[in-house]
């Protein structure tokens, strides 16, 4: 059986506990070196880990379904929560685990951290993510589209192509007004989080690949 957990924004104590008790028991646990980190303390000691980059994941991914199919526990670990944003990489368990029903177990995202540090609620806002593979030009009209509407937006950027200053500044050019609220946030939940108050028009600075977006519409 092979599990796909979101393990949260990067703080550890954000996991759930069903995902922590499933970590715990493990025969196998996989992912990415950073988002395995985040977890690690509560790794079964005598699992085995399989770590992996962007350039190995499908030959890593089928050792993962190979290693279920001979009946271990596997957990693949995905960084805030699966539906938010990991469905790209769910797909990779399809294609190269063979495993067509993987079990997905939510967890935080970053998104909701936002979203409750800003106080927006979610029935009054979008959440749109950059950070994904394809054409994003359908993604930046809706963006642009829900701002008139008077909808807030929750955006995560794509590094380092459409980052936070290029948003704002096609959001201008899509005729929304320059004084309208951003607030970026670099690291959330981790020790290093930093949060930015400003408006699109004075969002020129360069942030880190790991930031996130809340757009408030102008009043």
């Amino acid at each position: 059986m092979i599990y796909a957990v979101g393990i949260g924004p990067g703080d550890p104590d954000l996991l759930p506990y069903k995902t922590v008790l499933l970590l715990r028991k493990a025969s196998v646990i996989a992912g990415f070196e950073t988002v395995l980190n985040v977890a690690r303390k509560h790794f079964n000691p005598e699992a085995a880990i399989i770590s992996m980059g962007y350039k190995d994941q499908p030959e890593k991914m089928e050792l993962v379904g190979e290693l279920s199919r001979q009946g271990n526990t596997c957990v693949v670990c995905f960084m805030g929560d699966v539906n938010f944003s990991g469905y790209e990489y769910l797909e990779r368990i399809v294609t190269h685990c063979k495993e067509p029903n993987p079990e997905i177990i939510p967890g935080i995202s970053s998104a909701q951290i936002a979203a409750g540090r800003t106080r927006t609620a979610f029935e009054t806002a979008v959440f749109i993510t950059f950070h994904k593979r394809g054409d994003i030009a359908q993604d930046k009209e809706f963006l642009a589209l829900a701002l008139k509407q008077g909808k807030s937006a929750i955006v995560i950027p794509l590094p380092w192509d459409f980052m936070p200053a290029d948003i704002c500044q096609y959001l201008m050019d899509s005729h929304i007004s320059g004084k309208t609220k951003v607030e970026v946030f670099e690291h959330l939940t981790w020790p290093t989080e930093k949060r930015y108050t400003m408006t699109i028009a004075d969002c020129k600075q360069t942030f880190s690949d790991v930031s996130l977006m809340v757009i408030s519409p102008s009043k």
